[in-house]
């Protein structure tokens, strides 16, 4: 085969620039600290390099989800904590009041002082928000737990799961004995107080809508009984006599009936009908309400409820509460719920039993003035009256009566008031622990995270980064070959046909 001076040439310059482009590509390697510079000088090793920077993208992204899933926790936190705190205390206010005798401002000062507990755990925990946010009331962070302000436009139709151990023993003061210019000896002690005891159980609102209500509970035999309860309004004093049937008779049903009494929302059982329903099971209301007062809770929060405007008969229906999780990814297919719902901690039961406690409170106020004013007719009263006197006489016994009677309802109503604090409590504790529980996991996949990212950052170095003691070394090496090369091929090219002429 014939070789040319031209055919040389060609080979060299082509030898010449494969040793210039490994010579440019150590220099390279040697001055970004990386092994490639653009995806077609190596394409696996560019394919991998996006993969990791993906992958420590997500990685930044999912730490920082985690730094606002956990302000969102501690706040949550915080809040629970407080309403805890609280309920010690209402607890211990409610023992002493309980066990100890006090004076009408005694008594009054500790029943103001649960009162004002019971707002601060409403509107102060359970309505409060995290960065314009609301923290308690699942997906509608934009909506308060509480009414802003007194409404009473839209109706609710709100579906009450009740527990059936909740229907408790309630004793009451029937009958009450009054002044009467007229009345005699004899008049007042047909209208002596008696101590009686019903069945009942509170809804989570006073001052319902006088509306049909429906009830529904399952058997013993596992058969689904439906009530329709009857309506009894509160009969206030001036409208009926005391100690006649009608006063307090909202609180009488007999044998199957029960009572609805919508001012004070509670549900009212006869003897034979108790039984039935608390050897069953599944108690479920339905009833209405209109009137709402400012710093009430929105009952879409607690409850399966519709809102219908009465204005514009546009119904807003409410299906979800308590099962509203606000998620997280925290990691790769990895998801954390950071909220906690009010109707899943905080217990409305709370605020119902201290107004409890407040209308019996104030029932004792009310007879321990008459008494006083009873007192005083005696200690003014002609001695030679003797009719009068023993009318009065009489009158004060009954009310002394009433009295201690009156305090022994104030006390099972103080000692109703610690068990459902404590059952509160309850709630609130197995919330926390489950918001601990999802905090600890949270930690946990944060720490995973921390080492998933060295990981990551190091399979990323080990990909691109270059290693500059081998780069230098090749470096030298393509630089010696490539003056070699320039060498051998000015000996090759200097030579031609002429210089043997």
């Amino acid at each position: 085969m014939r070789i040319t001076n031209t055919m040389m040439r060609n080979n060299s310059l082509l030898n010449m620039q494969k040793n210039k482009a490994a010579y440019n590509k150590y220099l390279e390697q040697y001055n970004t600290h990386k092994k490639i510079s653009r995806p077609s000088d190596d394409p696996t090793i560019a394919v991998r390099a996006l993969k990791y920077r993906s992958t420590l993208v997500e990685i930044k992204q999912y730490k920082s989800n985690i730094n606002d899933a956990r302000a969102w926790m501690d706040a949550t936190e915080t809040y629970l904590k407080d309403v805890n705190g609280r309920m010690e205390e209402m607890i211990s206010y409610c023992t002493q009041a309980a066990t100890g005798t006090y004076s009408a401002e005694q008594r009054q000062d500790i029943v103001t002082q649960l009162k004002q507990y019971a707002h601060y755990i409403y509107e102060q925990n359970a309505n409060a928000d995290y960065a314009g946010r609301y923290l308690f009331t699942g997906y509608r962070t934009d909506v308060p737990m509480l009414f802003d302000k007194s409404q009473n436009t839209v109706t609710y139709t709100i579906n009450e799961d009740l527990d059936i151990n909740e229907i408790k023993k309630y004793q009451y003061v029937y009958g009450q004995a009054e002044y009467d210019a007229a009345a005699t000896a004899d008049n007042y002690a047909l209208a002596a107080s008696k101590y009686q005891t019903t069945h009942r159980i509170q809804l989570s609102y006073d001052n319902c809508d006088d509306a049909a209500m429906t009830l529904t509970y399952v058997d013993s035999s596992g058969a689904t009984q439906t009530v329709t309860p009857t309506i009894k309004h509160v009969v206030t004093k001036n409208a009926t006599p005391p100690g006649t049937d009608k006063y307090n008779e909202h609180l009488n049903p007999q044998g199957n009936n029960v009572y609805y009494v919508p001012e004070t929302g509670e549900l009212v059982f006869g003897d034979a009908i108790y039984d039935q329903v608390r050897a069953g099971s599944d108690l479920k209301v339905q009833y209405k309400k209109t009137d709402f007062e400012k710093n009430d809770v929105r009952p879409e929060h607690y409850f399966i409820c519709s809102a219908t405007d009465n204005v514009t008969n546009e119904t807003i229906n409410y299906t979800s509460a308590g099962t509203q999780a606000i998620n997280y990814q925290i990691n790769f297919s990895q998801t954390l719920t950071v909220n906690t719902e009010g109707c899943n901690s905080i217990s409305l039961s709370v605020g119902r039993k201290i107004e409890d406690i407040i209308n019996i409170c104030n029932d004792y106020d009310v007879i321990e003035a008459n008494l006083k004013s009873v007192e005083k007719r005696i200690a003014d009263c002609d001695e030679g009256d003797t009719t009068t006197l023993a009318n009065l006489n009489e009158l004060k016994n009954q009310l002394e009566t009433q009295i201690a009677l009156q305090k022994q309802v104030l006390g099972d109503a103080l000692g109703s008031g610690i068990t459902t604090c404590q059952e509160s409590q309850d709630r609130l504790n197995i919330a926390l622990a489950d918001h601990g529980a999802r905090y600890k996991r949270m930690e946990m996949t944060e720490e995973g995270l921390k080492t998933q990212e060295m990981d990551t950052e190091e399979a990323k170095s080990e990909n691109e980064d270059a290693d500059l003691g081998e780069a230098y070394v090749l470096f030298n090496q393509a630089n010696l070959l490539y003056q070699a090369t320039l060498g051998a091929t000015s000996k090759i090219l200097g030579q031609s046909l002429l210089n043997f002429i």
